[in-house]
C-alpha cells in the first residue's frame, strides 16, 4: 500500500466521533470554514494528521495549522478581528507564536497558527506534497505521515522523542495497515539545511523508524 493516497486514507478514516478526537475535528472544521470565508490558506501539520488522514488511533492535544498566504506578524489586526467575530480567545506562546482557543461542546481546543518564524521552519517540499481530507464537508490539506516524522525529529525535544518512539511502535504493528514511504522521508530530510540533516536522520532511526 502506498501511504498518502487520499482515496486510501479516507477509506481508513478513524471514527472521529470518539470523545478524545471529536472536539479537535470539530474545531478544525470550524476554523477551516471561517478561514475559507476570509481567504486564509493553510495546511494541517500536527498530530491530528494521524487519525484524520491515516486512521491511526492517537491522543491529540491541540490543532496545528501552518499559514500559507497570511502572517500573524504582518496581519496581526486581521487575525484579531477574526477572533473577535467568532468569539475566540487569542494567546501568545512562549516563543511569540499566536494561537486561538475555540470552545467546542464545552471543551476548549487550542489552534496554533504556525509559520516560518523563530524556531519554526517548514520546507516548501512538505507543503507542496500533501494529502486532502474532508472534515465536516470542508476540504483540508494536510502534510503526510512522512513529513510529520521529519518535523518531530527536527524538534529534538523529549516530547518529540517520545512521540516518534510511540509512532514507531504503531507502524511496526501490521494491524495498523500503514506503510512508511522511506524514500519520501529521505527526500524531505534533504529539503532541510545540510547541517541539520544528520541530526534529523539520527533521531528518526534512534526512535525505531529505520530508513535503510
Amino acid at each position: 500500500m502506498m501511504v498518502g493516497k487520499v482515496e486510501k486514507c479516507l477509506s481508513r478514516w478513524l471514527d472521529v466521533s470518539r470523545p478524545s478526537v471529536k472536539p479537535y475535528v470539530a474545531a478544525l472544521s470550524m476554523v477551516a470554514r471561517v478561514f475559507r470565508g476570509r481567504g486564509v490558506d493553510f495546511v494541517l501539520v500536527g498530530s491530528l494528521v494521524l487519525p484524520l488522514a491515516y486512521g491511526i488511533d492517537w491522543n491529540v492535544h491541540d490543532v496545528d495549522v501552518f499559514l500559507l498566504n497570511k502572517s500573524t506578524l504582518t496581519d496581526e489586526e486581521f487575525f484579531e478581528e477574526v477572533a473577535r467575530e467568532n468569539d475566540w480567545d487569542v494567546g501568545l506562546t512562549a516563543f511569540g507564536g499566536v494561537y486561538y482557543e475555540v470552545v467546542v461542546g464545552g471543551e476548549v481546543v487550542r489552534i496554533d497558527l504556525m509559520e516560518n518564524l523563530l524556531d519554526v521552519y517548514m520546507p516548501q517540499e512538505l507543503l507542496n506534497d500533501t494529502v486532502t481530507v474532508r472534515v465536516d464537508g470542508e476540504e483540508v490539506r494536510a502534510i503526510r505521515l512522512e513529513g510529520l516524522i521529519v518535523l518531530k525529529a527536527r524538534e529534538a525535544t523529549d516530547e518529540a522523542e517520545e512521540f516518534l518512539e510511540e509512532l514507531a511502535s504503531v507502524l511496526a504493528d501490521p494491524k495498523t495497515g500503514v506503510e512508511l514511504d522511506k524514500g519520501r522521508v529521505r527526500r524531505y530530510i534533504e529539503s532541510f539545511p545540510e547541517d541539520e540533516r544528520g541530526g534529523i536522520t539520527h533521531r528518526i532511526e534512534v526512535s525505531g523508524i529505520y530508513l535503510d
